[in-house]
């Protein structure tokens, strides 16, 4: 948030930082969890996607945090000439070097100077990631649970979902962190999305066309909303927005305990197209927008405890 200042107060201001600037530093950064190395948060523009400063392929720029994609890659407009992966070094906690992928992004709202990569969960799955409005915090060993716990965090299982051992994930659904929705009487996975910038239609959630089937036949009345063109890995394409009338939207544990209640989201239908994700699956399913990392406040990747851990209290983004 950026304050405007008298001329005289400002000096002033700038003197008082000169001194004691290296105090407010440490008074203010939140603190690391789970022993991890902060990393500089970059924004875009007022955009609630996660990224962070970051070196790869000897560069550094602005890298998303993405946990909805499975795959991380590099900007191809900085390999000229280049095609399919590569092998570069990378200044991740545990990675020397890392396979991309290159990829041209589409997205409208980028960090400035553009975006230089994609971290997604083929690397993300081996490291814990503590995400705040003001931090960004990796590393490569799981967090101590009983202490998190006395701090108010809430652990929901990634066990089917999300993992550093593949083979405690389930078979052909990707490896993508989750929690648990439910609107009315229906219950289904939502995975967590911090590249999905929602900041057009905040609390976006996606759902798949099982999950939009079941909510209009279990009689939730739903008010058609103005439809909404997203940049696709197949192009731009037209989705239907829906606001869910009188039945809030809860965010749960896989025990269906509640943990966060929100009563203003847009319902998002997610057509099968060649990106694949929840739109390809034949059951309900759910994805969040980044802008739920506010509602959350800090969360805790821990993929090597197959856990996420939400903050106790929601912080502000």
């Amino acid at each position: 948030m950026s304050l405007t200042r008298s001329i005289a107060l400002r000096g002033f201001a700038l003197a008082i930082l000169a001194a004691v600037g290296s105090v407010i530093s440490v008074c203010c950064a939140e603190e690391t969890l789970c022993q991890g190395r902060r990393f500089d948060l970059v924004r875009a523009g007022g955009g609630f996607a996660t990224h962070i400063r970051a070196a790869a392929a000897g560069a550094k720029g602005a890298f998303l945090i993405d946990y909805g994609a499975t795959r991380s890659s590099l900007s191809a407009d900085d390999f000229p000439g280049a095609r399919g992966p590569i092998s570069a070094d990378v200044d991740l906690p545990g990675f020397s070097r890392g396979s991309f992928a290159l990829r041209r992004y589409r997205m409208s709202r980028q960090p400035e100077g553009g975006l230089s990569g994609v971290i997604g969960t083929d690397f993300l799955s081996l490291i814990t990631a503590q995400i705040s409005d003001e931090d960004v915090y990796l590393g490569e060993e799981p967090c101590d649970g009983a202490a998190l716990e006395a701090r108010g965090f809430t652990p929901i299982s990634q066990r089917g979902f999300f993992s550093a051992d593949l083979a405690r994930t389930t078979p052909g659904r990707p490896n993508v962190p989750v929690v648990f929705v439910r609107i009315g009487g229906l219950r289904a996975f939502a995975q967590i999305d911090t590249g999905y910038d929602d900041s057009l239609e905040p609390h976006s959630v996606d759902v798949n066309e099982p999950f939009f089937d079941a909510l209009e036949h279990g009689g939730a009345a739903l008010e058609r909303g103005r439809d909404i063109w997203v940049a696709t890995c197949d192009g731009r394409e037209s989705r239907r927005v829906y606001r869910v009338v009188g039945r809030p939207l809860m965010i749960e544990n896989e025990q269906g305990a509640p943990i966060r209640r929100v009563d203003d989201f847009a319902l998002i239908v997610k057509r099968p197209n060649g990106c694949g994700g929840i739109a390809l699956m034949s059951t309900p399913a759910a994805q969040l927008g980044a802008s739920f990392l506010k509602t959350f406040g800090t969360t805790i990747f821990d993929p090597k405890a197959d856990r996420v851990w939400i903050g106790g209290e929601a912080g502000g983004r």
